[in-house]
């Protein structure tokens, strides 16, 4: 039996003591270090927790913009579908004859340019027996447009008093015809003709009280300065005159009723 020498086992010993105390010392070095720090506490995840709920806070703000939005078209919607209802109906009416439109009215009789002196109407003849049977012979079974035109061939052939008197039917038959106007002016231009110009002023006026909207308006109230010119009443022409230039601009009136103040201010 060989016996081992007490200086070698101790030798063993503190060799197997170095190498245990080697390892032990290399431990700490592969180890990983632990973050002992908490996520809430991480700069990044703060800001990023900021972000969003901004982005939520934006989004939250722009959904009820849009709802708020989305509730003023509900709300506008049956106005629309007024607009559209009145557009449609106004669309299915006749449009009115084409005239110029003027922003200001053309003067009345009750306006700033109704004549210092009032004409008086002359009276008109006593209607005989035979008046009275042209004035009957105007059948209710004619249209609109042929008792027109009945009244109009009666004017053309100079036939004056009949020719008002068909016109003034008319007119209680059909105050709201589209020929309305013009035979109320028509009343005028017959008694014009016949050199009755306070009668035509007074027939000339109803077109202008009554169609001041319609075709016959700018001619009525231009015959109107011209009945005055024929009384030798030129301060009231010019008024009338002038009314034709300011109310119906660039209409064949305007430049006639130029022409006839050109005439007065050579008198």
């Amino acid at each position: 039996m060989n016996i081992v020498p007490k200086s070698k086992i101790a030798s063993r010993v503190c060799m197997g003591l170095l190498i245990a105390m080697f390892f032990l010392a290399g431990l700490p070095a592969c180890t990983p270090v632990k973050n002992l720090s908490k996520p809430e506490e991480d700069p990044r995840f703060v800001a990023l927790q900021q972000e969003m709920d901004r982005i939520a806070e934006s989004n939250s703000a722009t959904r009820q913009k849009v709802e708020n939005i989305y509730n003023c078209v509900l709300a506008l919607q049956p106005k629309v579908d007024s607009l559209e209802a009145n557009l449609d109906e106004l669309a299915g009416q006749p449009m009115l004859k084409s005239q110029a439109q003027v922003t200001l009215p053309p003067p009345k009789a009750s306006d700033a340019l109704t004549p210092t002196g009032e004409v008086k109407p002359t009276p008109e003849k006593p209607e005989g027996p035979g008046a009275m049977l042209k004035k009957a012979s105007v059948s209710s079974e004619l249209s609109p447009e042929l008792q027109y035109k009945k009244a109009h061939e009666a004017y053309a052939k100079h036939l004056f008093d009949e020719a008002i008197a068909l016109f003034k039917e008319f007119l209680q038959l059909y105050p709201k015809h589209d020929l309305a106007d013009n035979a109320q002016y028509w009343i005028g231009e017959n008694y014009y003709d016949m050199k009755d110009y306070p009668n035509a002023i007074l027939a000339f006026k109803e077109v202008m009280r009554h169609y001041e909207e319609e075709g016959k308006a700018p001619d009525a109230l231009l015959k109107i300065g011209y009945s005055y010119v024929a009384l030798d009443d030129p301060e009231n022409a010019r008024i009338y005159l002038e009314g034709v230039i300011k109310n119906y601009p660039f209409s064949e009136a305007e430049v006639k009723a130029r022409a006839k103040l050109k005439e007065l201010e050579n008198l």
